[in-house]
């Protein structure tokens, strides 16, 4: 069970591209498969010694000569995809640059929790096309990789050796050259599925950020209108003066005033206030 857990939990890793970070510590990246065909000149030598027939040798000659040609085709192609990767990574490194612009626009985005996801998958993504362009350039570095070719030197030894031996000689030197070449040019193949499975996690990413302002874009706008409508109250208070008429004075009834005075009405100002309710709508573009 605990093998199991393991190994699904390895896959994933390798499906995710998180393996490739052991290049960071020095490590290699990955384990060469054995070579499921001899790898010494030794070997081959044993292999191709019986071979003693000239017409089969030539056939042989032919078929290696074939074999070597593929490989070297095969590495062509490795390296050209490796080269358009670059040039596309290039192209995408200027749009998630001009994509920054809009994560420093606080008007454009105005949610912290909005902004803080946009910016670490934007992180993620900057990483995600570093290491793609890192592991393409590891696929066409010129110095990484030694191709083994049959040497100039072997037309000499027409002179010196029978046909059959020079034949069987260059039999086994195109082999060798074969297998290995076929094991460096395995190892472009292989930086080259990284490159691909890292180019593939920052496109994700990109259209994961675009998916979450796709969503946070109508919210914003939607939200935008319902706080448009404010209510503003405004009183009004008119001053308005009253004349009062003063209550007369009442006269005892013991003395009686000979003469009664005459008061004069007295006009007092006072205030009533009356306010008025003034409802607006403004709306906020």
């Amino acid at each position: 069970m605990i093998h199991k857990l393991k190994s699904q939990y390895r896959d994933l890793l390798e499906r995710m591209g998180l393996d490739w970070f052991v290049l960071l510590a020095g490590k290699p990246a990955f384990f060469e498969r054995p070579d499921p065909y001899p790898n010494s000149l030794k070997e081959i030598r044993e292999k191709f010694g019986n071979l003693t027939d000239i017409k089969k040798l030539d056939d042989a000659i032919d078929f290696c000569t074939n074999l070597l040609e593929r490989e070297d085709k095969r590495s062509e192609k490795i390296e050209s995809k490796a080269f358009t990767l670059i040039g596309i990574t290039g192209i995408a490194s200027g749009f998630i640059i001009g994509f920054a612009s809009l994560l420093l626009d606080q008007a454009k985005i105005t949610s912290d929790l909005v902004l803080i996801l946009a910016s670490i998958l934007y992180v993620l993504v900057v990483i995600s096309l570093m290491w793609a362009i890192f592991l393409s350039i590891k696929v066409v570095t010129v110095g990484d990789y030694i191709f083994t070719y049959p040497s100039a030197n072997d037309i000499f030894d027409l002179s010196q050796s029978t046909l059959l031996s020079v034949k069987n000689e260059r039999v086994v030197s195109l082999f060798y050259s074969f297998v290995q070449n076929r094991r460096a040019i395995d190892r472009k193949a292989t930086y080259l599925n990284g490159s691909q499975l890292w180019f593939r996690n920052s496109i994700s990413l990109l259209l994961i950020i675009t998916l979450l302002l796709a969503i946070y874009t109508p919210y914003k706008a939607f939200t935008s209108k319902t706080s448009a409508i404010i209510t503003n109250i405004t009183p009004t208070i008119t001053l308005q003066p009253t004349k009062v008429k003063p209550s007369p004075t009442p006269t005892s009834p013991q003395k009686p005033t000979s003469s009664p005075t005459r008061q004069q009405p007295v006009e007092t100002p006072t205030v009533s206030a009356t306010a008025q309710l003034i409802i607006s709508e403004t709306i906020i573009p």
